[in-house]
């Protein structure tokens, strides 16, 4: 498929939220992305933060691969190991809190919005010019930009 028709499938089915740039990326390693036509790129967005590590690092690939096959998601509202363990040294490592897992940078900006709010009656709550905080209304208040 094209990159011309990914933009025509975006024009008719996906709501213009993002302005993409016009390269459709086919394969990652490590800090390099390559696209359709095999033109290679250094990845300084690490997916918007989501590959820090880079792309398809081989242990990262072997530990996705063995959770498929054990366990795909189980929601918040269940125990499985992986996630009390985590849990645990999280805690153990950041002055004994307790953490709160989500499932995007939207829900824990409004997170720390509710948290910062519950410490303390009334307040400021700091931002950062330029940065985007997500696409919830409490994020998005957050978001000193259109």
């Amino acid at each position: 498929m094209s990159l011309s028709d990914l933009e025509t499938i975006e024009c008719t089915s996906v709501i213009h939220s993002y302005a993409r740039f016009p390269v459709e990326f086919v394969r990652g390693e490590g800090a390099r992305l390559w696209d359709d036509s095999g033109n290679e790129y250094l990845d300084f967005l690490c997916g918007i933060s989501v590959t820090n590590i880079g792309h398809c690092h081989p242990r990262v690939v072997a530990a996705i691969r063995a959770q498929a096959g054990q366990l795909m998601h189980a929601s918040n509202l269940f125990y499985t190991e992986p996630a009390m363990l985590l849990a645990e040294r999280l805690s153990q490592s950041s002055l004994h809190g307790k953490v709160f897992f989500c499932n995007s940078g939207a829900e824990a900006s409004e997170a720390a919005i509710k948290l910062a709010r519950k410490a303390r009656s009334g307040g400021d709550i700091v931002v950062v010019h330029g940065a985007f905080h997500g696409r919830t209304y409490g994020a998005l208040s957050a978001t000193p930009q259109e």
